[in-house]
């Protein structure tokens, strides 16, 4: 009786292990292993229990095999798809390996194009960007192409590639018809290609910018898996070029633009909406507390606003996590000081506040990040900064936890200043009051010094600040 009840047991769990297992259409091939192991080892229970069903035993292990053999098939093609996304996340998880060390597009594009030559193996590959105003193509970047096929292929008689823009949807030929030679298909041919894949690049505001093409030599039939490849690449690509547009759009550097452009930036996560600006306008205020009064005034304000410009290069599935991040997750974040940096310092006029941005998360202590600088060696501005953030960043709802009141927040700026935070700017800051500023922060902005280079660019030494500073700067 006890192996009876033993056998049953076993066949009981192992039935229920296997079910466990399911997790899509596919996985319903573990009901072909589990239910036969289920109903044959109870029928074999029984049978040594002394009861007869009747059942030709060797016809039922005929069945069960056969429907396990069955079972397999379908086990393994839940294994290749797993293996298949397993590819698909580590190729996006390297292209964002690159994204976070390079804000240039090429480093991300050349990227990209390796992966499609390793995993899909194409004779040809094309990235193309859409002018939408002179609806004009251009050649972004290729590979194994000729200059004779680049020169033409983004001229108007490439309906391939104008059908995928126009519909917004990817275009598969497995094979081009022998009895059709009209528009683009000549030039295909001469260069030898018999298969074509074309997915539109489409930016995040659902707009096409571009196009990105495989061409082949030999007919191919497409998996669901290559198609969702090629469109998950073609999605990196248009992360990359809109964080490209994005840059550029800094470096224009009027008074429209950067105050869009930083909005645009924190629309990517909407719990630090508003919150750069907030950073500015207290900046702002502790500033003018201080006795920064003119072009030095004006500046924190730019540092205040583009402080976090550089989280555009973080994932927005770090940036939106619902839950505390890994040590890999912080490391990726902790990058954001540097990247900011590296975008605010080609700007004319503004190179001045590129360290007090990399700065602005060192700690008075020593302990913070990039460089573990402490006291009075980080800049004053960067621990104006650091105060604010800290304010803003505690007062402000994240995924893993709801906002803190005025008055808690302030407990918590007091307990860390003089570990954390300059003591005497966090003093001055909770001498303020949260309403240190009008509010009307925008307006305070002098427009003839953000629309040109008046009184942006950096003095004989830089600074130009009151005693009140320089005393701040020496304690």
């Amino acid at each position: 009786m006890i192996v009876i009840i033993t056998a049953i047991i076993l066949q009981i769990t192992a039935a229920i292990l296997a079910l466990r297992q399911m997790g899509g259409k596919s996985a319903s091939g573990w009901l072909f292993i589990a239910l036969p192991l289920l109903f044959m080892g109870t029928v074999k229970a029984i049978d040594l229990a002394g009861y007869s069903l009747g059942i030709n035993m060797e016809i039922l292990t005929l069945l069960v095999g056969a429907s396990m053999f069955v079972g397999l098939i379908f086990v393994s093609r839940i294994f290749r798809a797993y293996q298949q996304n397993l590819t698909l996340f580590k190729s996006i998880q390297d292209i964002d390996r690159v994204m976070l060390s390079s804000l240039s597009y090429n480093g991300v594009i050349n990227a990209i194009i390796d992966k499609i030559n390793q995993t899909l193996s194409p004779d040809a590959v094309g990235i193309y960007k859409y002018d939408k105003q002179g609806r004009k193509l251009n050649v972004l970047k290729t590979h194994n192409l000729s200059r004779e096929f680049q020169a033409k292929v983004t001229g108007d008689g490439n309906e391939f590639i104008k059908s995928v823009i126009d519909n917004k949807r990817t275009l598969i030929i497995d094979r081009f018809a022998d009895d059709e030679d009209a528009g683009f298909l000549p030039l295909l041919r001469k260069e030898g290609f018999t298969s074509y894949l074309g997915t539109p690049i489409v930016s995040k505001g659902g707009a096409p910018i571009g196009a990105m093409a495989l061409y082949l030599k030999r007919p191919r039939n497409y998996s669901k898996y290559d198609i969702d490849f090629v469109r998950t690449m073609g999605s990196q690509v248009a992360i990359a070029l809109d964080r490209e547009q994005y840059i550029d759009r800094i470096h224009e550097m009027n008074f429209e633009s950067v105050y869009s452009l930083v909005q645009a930036i924190e629309m990517r996560d909407p719990y630090t909406r508003g919150h750069s600006l907030q950073v500015a306008k207290l900046a702002s205020a502790i500033a003018q507390a201080i006795g920064f009064t003119g072009r030095d005034l004006e500046l924190v304000k730019f540092a205040g606003l583009l402080h976090d410009v550089g989280k555009i290069a973080v994932p927005e599935c770090i940036l939106q996590k619902p839950s505390f991040l890994t040590s890999d997750e912080w490391k990726v974040i902790q990058l954001h000081p540097k990247q900011s940096a590296t975008i605010i310092d080609p700007i004319k006029g503004l190179r001045q506040i590129r360290d007090w941005v990399l700065y602005h998360h060192e700690r008075w202590d020593g302990r913070g990040y990039p460089k573990n600088i402490r006291g009075d060696r980080i800049p004053i501005q960067s621990r104006i900064l650091s105060v604010c953030d800290t304010y803003s960043a505690m007062t402000e709802d994240r995924p893993y936890r709801k906002r803190l009141s005025d008055e808690d927040a302030r407990t918590e700026i007091r307990k860390v200043s003089g570990s954390q935070l300059d003591p005497k700017v966090a003093n001055i800051f909770l001498d303020l009051g949260v309403n240190g500023h009008n509010g009307n922060f925008i307006n305070t902005f002098s427009k003839d010094t953000l629309l040109g280079d008046v009184n942006l660019e950096p003095g004989n030494n830089g600074n130009s600040f009151s005693q009140t500073v320089f005393n701040l700067q020496k304690s």
